[in-house]
């Protein structure tokens, strides 16, 4: 229900900028920058403080911040103020708050379901985030033309508390181990962040960088798509998202059943992942577009997925938070260039290029890492810095 509200406050913020900077596209792109730069800015600060506490308080600290956020942007704007200024430093502010919340979210579930459900626990737990991808759009929609934008951010506000009350009565059960990062502070402040990480976490948090910050920026090539392409109406354009929605949705539950990943299944997922991007680049009908949509939409989340465990199950204990940020740091932080340098291929080389240019690049990284994983030795278990070849 709480993520349902997320994506209501996402669409309702995006669509009262629209409203106020009078449909110019670039505040908008700067809005969307100003929310995904602190995940780039923070990460490594995100990381320490992940690490040094427990998971459980971290996320009911980001979560209640997240709740006054959505109250900062729905009880000035019932009182009939608002202005782009300040949508800005709201969308920075809650952009600061999500740095931490996202890795503080994702030990939380190790610390729930325990280290041989974590597969399965991310898998379930993604296919609720994709089913409210559906859902919260949708529900702004209806709210926004019958109540307004205010009311849906008050509403987001309030599905917070379901949050930070079942948090509370799960932190009576989530491990109470002291975090590893308050054992050795020294070791801490030498630790040079990704150049310390296993090489393994360093490649992920690589290709998450190319597939998250330029190769998932469909907010701008499927509308380029839709219109200039193949000449849809908003009909067609919204069904591009729902089919990949609905790929995402059935990727997960096959993720749910699977065994725990090595280095070779976020590698073989992204490589599966450009060839779609490229494919869909040139297809000649929106009909076989939308079907290779729920292609992406499978091959996202089961990148995403077997990536983070893997990241969890490979970083030693110590810096867990630190490599969770870094991948989250390559996933979400490059979003802001990677939707510059897609538009800008969109502009100058035609709408095509703007998917053929990100996948063509996923591809050969991904092929030639997957070619190279045995002789470099990936890390295949918890804290194992070489294990033989062809372990992962």
């Amino acid at each position: 229900m709480s993520i349902i509200g997320t994506m209501m406050t996402y669409t309702a913020l995006y669509w009262l900028t629209l409203h106020i900077a009078h449909g110019n596209a670039v505040v908008l792109s700067t809005l969307v920058a100003a929310q995904f730069l602190p995940m780039l800015l923070l990460s490594r600060r995100a990381g320490t403080i992940v690490a040094r506490h427990r998971a459980v308080r971290v996320v009911t600290v980001t979560q209640s911040a997240l709740a006054a956020g959505s109250l900062a942007l729905g009880l000035p704007l019932a009182a009939g103020w608002m202005s782009i200024w300040y949508l800005w430093a709201a969308s920075f502010a809650i952009g600061c708050v999500q740095a931490v919340d996202v890795p503080a979210r994702q030990m939380f579930m190790l610390d729930l379901v325990g280290d041989a459900e974590l597969r399965r626990g991310s898998s379930l737990y993604a296919a609720v985030t994709g089913m409210a991808k559906i859902a919260g759009p949708a529900l702004a929609g209806i709210i926004i033309a019958a109540s307004g934008e205010a009311a849906v951010f008050l509403a987001d506000a309030v599905s917070y508390l379901l949050v930070i009350g079942v948090l509370a009565w799960l932190s009576r059960d989530a491990r109470h181990a002291d975090p590893s990062g308050h054992a050795d502070r020294a070791a801490a402040r030498r630790f040079r962040w990704l150049l310390d990480l296993p090489r393994g976490i360093q490649v992920a948090a690589a290709m998450a960088l190319l597939i998250g910050g330029f190769g998932i920026q469909f907010e701008v090539t499927n509308p380029l798509m839709a219109t200039k392409v193949f000449h849809l109406g908003s009909l067609g354009f919204g069904l591009l998202g729902t089919f990949m929605a609905a790929g995402g949705i059935l990727g997960n539950f096959w993720s749910a059943r699977q065994q725990d990943p090595g280095a070779r299944e976020f590698l073989t997922w992204s490589v599966v992942f450009g060839a779609a991007e490229a494919a869909a680049a040139v297809m000649p009908a929106a009909w076989t577009y939308d079907a290779l949509m729920i292609v992406i939409g499978a091959a996202i989340q089961l990148f995403a997925v077997s990536a983070v465990v893997y990241v969890q199950k490979a970083a030693p204990e110590a810096q867990r938070g630190h490599a969770l940020s870094a991948y989250n740091a390559g996933f979400m932080g490059f979003v802001p260039a990677g939707s510059f340098v897609v538009a800008g291929l969109a502009a100058f080389a035609g709408t095509r290029w703007a998917l053929i240019g990100p996948a063509a690049a996923i591809l050969a990284c991904g092929t030639a890492v997957l070619a190279a994983e045995r002789s470099w030795g990936f890390v295949s278990g918890r804290g194992a810095a070489h294990p033989p070849a062809g372990a992962a």
